[in-house]
């Protein structure tokens, strides 16, 4: 693959990327080789940012007490994705225009020049900072889901080191691992319900700045769903609701008779 984008370029700081990203935007493109040469540039260096986006991420999830992963993670987020975003509208805007007078393949480029149109008509500059703020709200999220142990059977465990019990052969100790787990959830259920408000705000905001009514209208959008609405994810959902809800509620009712656990 021809690109010319370093392969070992550090794509964690914006001072590292920005000469790439304005490369792009300056260089002279006048052919249909040329165009897709431009798009396969921008697609090898925004891979570089989500490859460092998604490290930092990794790193602090794996360690959500680790301060120094969290503060590079958030310092990314804060100083690098928002000059992400604004840049790439940008290159969207200019990828438009390309086009227009170098016409790509429908067939190959269809999807691409769509969803790129879409992030075009969807943006809006005061929309960042909000965006921004919810990935704040998401880490804080992490955290306190992170941070949930419990004492099970002499031994402090992780929720997910829980997950055995609830599958242990005797009623007993999978009921017993349930409650503890249940209870310790429900002990953070006010911090959650606060971030979750949070972001219910923040999102409705940002809708209504793009023009929308709700949410759901600008998320489709956002996430390039064009091949079904949000209509018919509610009759799929009527339909799941229809059939296959009692055939589950049969099979739980012949496993519980199995068992001989009353209802």
């Amino acid at each position: 693959m021809n690109t010319c984008i370093p392969r070992n370029l550090d794509a964690s700081t914006w001072e590292a990327v920005e000469p790439h990203f304005d490369e792009l935007l300056a260089r002279d493109v006048t052919t249909v080789a040329a165009l897709e040469q431009w798009i396969l540039d921008r697609s090898e260096l925004e891979a570089a940012c989500s490859e460092a986006r998604a490290n930092l991420y990794i790193s602090m999830t794996c360690d959500t007490e680790s301060s120094a992963n969290v503060d590079a993670y958030m310092t990314f987020e804060r100083e690098v994705v928002p000059r992400l975003r604004k840049i790439g509208f940008e290159l969207d805007k200019r990828l438009v225009e390309l086009e227009k007078a170098c016409p790509l393949e429908a067939h190959r480029y269809e999807v691409l020049m769509r969803d790129t149109r879409a992030d075009v008509e969807i943006f809006r500059p005061e929309n960042i900072p909000l965006q921004t703020r919810c990935t704040e709200l998401e880490q804080q999220y992490d955290s306190v889901i992170g941070a949930m142990m419990v004492e099970f059977d002499g031994s402090e465990r992780t929720l997910p080191q829980m997950a055995k019990f609830q599958e242990a052969t005797d009623r007993d100790v999978r009921e017993r691992a349930w409650r503890t787990v249940a209870d310790r959830r429900l002990a953070d259920a006010d911090r959650l319900d606060v971030i979750y408000d949070d972001l219910i705000a923040l999102r409705d905001e940002m809708a209504k700045n793009a023009g929308f009514e709700s949410y759901l209208g600008y998320n489709f959008k956002a996430r390039h769903r064009f091949d079904y609405t949000p209509e018919d994810c509610r009759e799929f959902h009527k339909a799941i609701e229809a059939v296959a809800v009692p055939f589950a509620r049969r099979l739980d009712a012949r496993r519980r008779a199995d068992l001989g656990v009353e209802a």
